[in-house]
């Protein structure tokens, strides 16, 4: 059964709740309930922005410049800084950190450094 806007809204709610009373990514992915992990970590992504001073923003009321290179997961502005996140869940990398050794991962961006990686210790972190 495919559920309805309603619940998914609902259990999108739960996860930010969660998130915000706890600080907690395990507690907060526990409550995920219908929720994609994918959709889960975007709450929680947009918490922690919250948190750092961000304002969210929806892809309509994104500069044109943003509009205009696609949707990322997250839009969000602080101080005229504009941030982007894309969520990807990586089962592949978790079981590689699980060797306990230095992990790379390239990607066919310009500038990797560029780029910041947030895994779950990182959401956790107080801004």
């Amino acid at each position: 059964m495919i559920p309805s806007v309603k619940d998914v809204f609902e259990a999108m709610e739960r996860v930010r709740e969660v998130y915000r009373r706890t600080g907690s990514v395990g507690e907060a992915l526990k409550a995920r309930g219908i929720l994609t992990l994918h959709e889960a970590l975007r709450v929680i992504v947009e918490e922690k922005l919250k948190r750092m001073g961000y304002r969210i923003v929806g892809r309509d009321e994104a500069p044109e410049f943003i509009r205009r290179i696609g949707s990322p997961d997250v839009i969000a502005e602080k101080d005229g800084s504009w941030l982007l996140v894309e969520v990807k869940p990586l089962d592949q990398l978790v079981r590689y950190e699980e060797a306990g050794v230095r992990l790379i991962l390239v990607t066919n961006v310009r500038k990797g450094k560029s780029i910041e990686i947030w895994g779950l210790e990182e959401l956790e972190e107080a801004p």
